[in-house]
């Protein structure tokens, strides 16, 4: 029967793969998010030279598993002179993988300002860039930002794919200590709860950020004509 005394024998070397863990995730997380933004605005882009290569990477990503891309960086590429340490293979792999799915939502979220407020800005003189940065943006990360905290929660529990390519996060270091003291319920039971306490936070965070945002979004589409107002000299000297 598992004791308190095997709990707290295993909990250091746990906790010390969920501090790799979340390293991970936050790495990982800046390189999609700011990737995924570029692709979000490539793939709206008039030109066709830039909206098919990054439809066709998307497409991709989307349409194979993470765990076959993993792979690919770390075992494939270093035929073709590619070698990658481990960690940076993986930060790499599900990078890739996540911008393309934060593409996706960046780009529904930009898709869904109504094109009356693109006129606007057009009317009043603001060029492409001020005009995504001053009123489309701005009013899409209202409208993305509880998909984007559901996708880093779900990019915390996908960094036990890493595994596969021996970095000792959360669930290696559990498999790791599972493999040779064979004590495999608690170890994962551990493992289990380790992951829950740190993700029901952010379960409820994108629960709460939602319900807030869906309450406002209609007011904010409406202020923005008049914030507009408010800043035009400044942004059409810019």
């Amino acid at each position: 029967m598992p004791t308190l005394d095997d709990f707290i024998l295993f909990l250091p070397n746990l906790l010390k793969g969920a501090k790799l863990t979340i390293l991970l995730t936050l790495a990982i997380f800046v390189i999609a998010l700011a990737l995924g933004l570029l692709v979000a605005i490539g793939r709206l882009s008039r030109f066709r030279l830039i909206r098919a290569p990054l439809t066709v990477y998307v497409e991709f990503i989307r349409c194979t598993p993470g765990l076959v891309q993993i792979y690919y960086i770390f075992y494939v590429l270093p035929f073709i002179g590619l070698t990658m340490d481990a960690i940076p293979a993986g930060i790499a792999g599900l990078s890739l993988n996540y911008a393309a799915y934060l593409s996706e939502v960046f780009r529904s979220g930009i898709q869904s300002v109504p094109a009356t407020q693109r006129e606007a800005a057009t009317t009043i003189g603001l060029n492409y860039f001020q005009t995504l940065r001053f009123v489309i943006l701005p009013q899409a990360v209202r409208t993305v930002l509880p998909p984007i905290v559901n996708y880093l929660l779900m990019l915390f529990k996908d960094t036990s794919l890493l595994s596969v390519i021996t970095i000792q996060e959360l669930l290696f270091s559990g498999l790791l200590m599972a493999s040779t003291t064979f004590k495999h319920g608690v170890i994962m039971t551990e493992v289990a709860i380790i992951y829950f306490i740190i993700c029901y936070p952010v379960s409820l965070l994108a629960t709460f950020l939602e319900r807030r945002l869906k309450n406002r979004r209609g007011r904010l589409l409406g202020s923005w004509a008049v914030a507009l107002k408010g800043v035009l000299p400044g942004l059409t000297r810019a």
